[in-house]
């Protein structure tokens, strides 16, 4: 009896393998049967989270593109501020140049009959209380104290009043210590030009003291230096009367100035260095 269960239970468990094999046979004949159906499934259910992982991908690799982008153009924008920089250096510099030979090219032609010689000077400072000007050369270019010093078109600005090995300071004729011998009028003509003594004011204005009373002065006359006190040469141009204060009671009169100097508008002077030494 106990020899008939136990071959029984013996059977039961090879039908039991044997149909575990069938299902694992019949399972993989139905997923290739109908694999793409199945697929299609996985694929359905799957795509969200593909779709997902695959943006992710896509801004991952935009921001990076970005970020790179982003640093290509600021080191392109520093070359190109950089270039910017070395083009406006060099057209200051060229500009600088034509000034420089259309300055010169000017005193020339207006000092055709002088035989000064002349140096080039910037004005770098400006002091508008005690009407100085400060000019960037000085002892180590032959510079001298009270030496003229004047612009391109011949206008007086000063003379030189202190020198240090690089720079110096200009007296301008407005200021209060100044006093230049004048004549007003035709300079062509000297006898037709009435004389006097131009006096600074400050703040760069200036009156002529000392003009004969017999004398007639008129507006618009020009003012030009006569050389009598030896530091100018004769005929440096200083501006134009614009009026003048006649007293019949008093030997002289007195005229009020507009000076063409304008150290806010200049950049450009020239000492002349020979003058004083002929002196």
């Amino acid at each position: 009896m106990k020899q008939f269960i136990n071959n029984r239970k013996n059977n039961g468990g090879w039908i039991k393998i044997v149909a575990g094999i069938f299902l694992l046979l019949l399972f993989i004949f139905v997923l290739n049967l109908f694999s793409s159906p199945i697929r299609n499934i996985f694929y359905s259910l799957t795509l969200p989270i593909q779709k997902v992982f695959n943006d992710s991908g896509k801004n991952t690799a935009s921001l990076f593109s970005s970020i790179l982008n982003i640093k290509n153009i600021q080191e392109q924008n520093e070359y190109l501020n950089n270039e910017n920089q070395r083009l406006l250096a060099k057209m200051s510099m060229m500009q600088e140049y034509q000034e420089e030979n259309q300055a010169v090219k000017d005193i020339l032609l207006c000092s055709q009959e002088e035989d000064f010689k002349f140096i080039l000077t910037d004005i770098i400072g400006f002091d508008s209380n005690y009407d100085i000007i400060t000019i960037s050369k000085g002892k180590n270019d032959g510079i001298l104290e009270n030496m003229p010093v004047i612009s391109s078109q011949k206008v007086l600005f000063g003379r030189v009043l202190k020198v240090y090995n690089n720079f110096s300071q200009v007296m301008l004729i407005s200021n209060k210590n100044s006093s230049v011998d004048v004549k007003i009028g035709n300079m062509l003509d000297e006898n037709k030009a009435d004389t006097g003594v131009l006096k600074g004011l400050g703040n760069l204005n200036s009156y002529i003291d000392l003009i004969p009373n017999d004398l007639e002065v008129l507006p618009e006359q020009t003012v030009f230096t006569s050389a009598l006190e030896g530091i100018f040469p004769k005929g440096l141009i200083i501006g134009k009367i614009n009026s003048a204060e006649k007293n019949d009671l008093k030997p002289f009169q007195k005229a009020s100035v507009d000076l063409f100097l304008d150290p806010k508008k200049s950049d450009k002077l020239f000492v002349i260095t020979n003058y004083l030494k002929d002196k």
